[in-house]
């Protein structure tokens, strides 16, 4: 029996090994692409211009869910007022708040009630009323408008935005997000360049705590006052600089933040919008059933758009901008940010289930047989693994299977293979590329002010591995607890806003 207990715990602990190899070989992989990736983006931003061109630019529809956003939702909106892009009409809905944020914004753009005359192709909850504001002069946005719906959660609020909307393209955002002017002509430019293949396309996000803000515009960005706020920084760094605008450069990408992303309204249309239960269309419930629900709206959707286009032969591409042209206050304390971890881990699991039946399907090409995998493997069940490796390597060294040393070197690698893939993230996040054009100096990612950014960037590169990675474990875990015993419900976390972040 000892001999047994020995060769499972030897086993494991090999397979665990094994695992994490793979997994700093893959994160090692896509740093590499990105660094590429993000050069060639900064090279090319020298050379453009800040403006588009007013004939060839197509419509684009903001869709603004709120849920009790009175605290922010007036410097938001008034961030997306200043946008540069000559085409944009913005869909305010209000998805049944408990707080004033339809009086808030009422009072603050003057909007007035008007016919609710919607061509409700998408099924919604009940839409209460609608209104619509003046546009200010000095604003180029066509069309202000608020909805007031009951309670339906963010991705029925977004369908419901989405039969009122005009746009060629639409876009996915959070009400307690800030934009930044230059957003949608910096989006504009891929699309434009493969309007064929292009269907989605996402932005990087980045922590507004600490910035200056004023008015719904970003003054100084600022790293924020706290530790925990940087860490998430870092954070922030290595998923969308370093993860996922590899993986959109190799046609991998599965999710694109609910912060910021851009859809092709026609293709939303053909597959039923976000998933809610009112889903009524034949795309919908062919692929996710019937009352099927997620908390993960931004990464359904997408799995759901390369399965529809995939299942019709059809080639799609979905990117990620490494630009952080949305910033939004991220949790200042660990039982927000916990519930905020779970929450993701859950929605993770659900999406994963909900599509399980594109794994290893020849039709899905490298959807199927690479980025579905991943997710499971590197993401979904990373939680697992890391406990087990947390537990089982010092375990065999207990027990004399494996000398103190050896177990000392295991984790010593794991942890430095972190801090390299964070601290790489951070570098290319703010390394300077040099553009041919005289009249700019060095262009990079993020613009902070402030003496020794990147040193203290790099601080919390290193930090985060210590007791901070270990206690959003627990949340991961109890994330995949609350999937296993069905547990639903959004855990959102209150938000102080953007004066008084800005105030501190």
């Amino acid at each position: 029996m000892k001999d047994l207990f020995a060769q499972i715990l030897l086993t494991t602990d090999a397979i665990i090994v094994v695992y994490y190899g793979t997994y700093i070989a893959s994160n090692m992989f896509l740093l590499v692409i990105s660094l590429f990736e993000v050069r060639r983006i900064l090279r090319r931003r020298g050379y453009e211009a800040e403006n588009v061109s007013t004939v060839f630019t197509p419509k684009f529809s903001l869709l603004v869910p709120a849920y009790n956003e009175e605290v922010t939702i007036v410097e938001s909106l008034m961030s997306l007022l200043r946008l540069d892009y000559p085409d944009v009409e913005i869909i305010v809905v209000n998805d049944g708040s408990k707080d004033r944020t339809v009086e808030v914004a009422r009072e603050a753009f003057d909007f007035r009630e008007a016919p609710v005359d919607v061509d409700a192709h998408l099924p919604t909850a009940k839409v209460r009323a609608m209104y619509v504001a003046p546009v200010p002069e000095w604003s180029k946005i066509t069309r202000l408008v608020l909805i007031d719906k009951e309670n339906g959660g963010k991705a029925d609020a977004l369908n419901a935005a989405i039969n009122v909307a005009e746009g060629t393209f639409v876009s996915s955002m959070d009400a307690d997000s800030l934009m930044l002017p230059q957003t949608l002509n910096r989006v504009i430019q891929p699309l434009l360049d493969d309007p064929h293949n292009l269907v989605a396309c996402g932005i990087q996000v980045a922590a507004s705590n600490g910035s200056i803000i004023k008015d719904g515009q970003l003054l100084s960005a600022r790293l924020p006052n706290n530790w925990l706020g940087r860490i998430q920084v870092v954070e922030y760094m290595r998923s969308f600089t370093q993860s996922r605008t590899a993986l959109g450069r190799l046609n991998m990408l599965l999710i694109l933040s609910g912060v910021f992303a851009i859809f092709r309204r026609d293709l939303i249309m053909a597959i039923g919008g976000f998933l809610t239960k009112y889903q009524r269309t034949r795309a919908g419930q062919e692929y996710c059933g019937v009352g099927a629900h997620t908390v993960c709206e931004d990464m359904e959707i997408v799995i759901r758009l390369h399965r529809y286009l995939l299942d019709r032969g059809r080639r799609g591409k979905m990117i990620l901008l490494p630009e952080p042209l949305a910033w939004t206050e991220v949790p200042e304390d660990m039982t927000s940010l916990g519930k905020q971890r779970s929450r993701w881990q859950r929605g993770l699991y659900e999406c994963l289930l909900l599509h399980r039946d594109m794994f290893f399907k020849k039709r899905f090409g490298v959807v199927g047989w690479l980025a579905m995998p991943y997710q499971l493997l590197y993401e979904a069940l990373t939680p697992m693994v890391e406990l087990a490796g947390i537990l089982l390597v010092p375990l065999a060294a207990v027990f004399g299977l494996l000398s103190w040393r050896v177990c000392g070197l295991l984790l010593l690698t794991a942890f430095l293979a972190n801090v390299v893939v964070s601290c790489g993230s951070v570098v290319i996040a703010m390394w300077g590329e040099f553009s041919k054009s005289e009249s700019r100096g060095p262009e990079r990612l993020f613009e902070y002010e402030g003496k020794h950014i990147m040193a203290t960037l790099l601080v919390a590169a290193v930090a985060e591995n210590i007791l901070y990675r270990q206690i959003l474990l627990y949340w991961r875990l109890k994330g995949t607890w609350d999937f296993l015993r069905g547990r639903q419900g959004w855990d959102k976390f209150a938000r102080k806003g953007f004066a008084a972040t800005a105030a501190k």
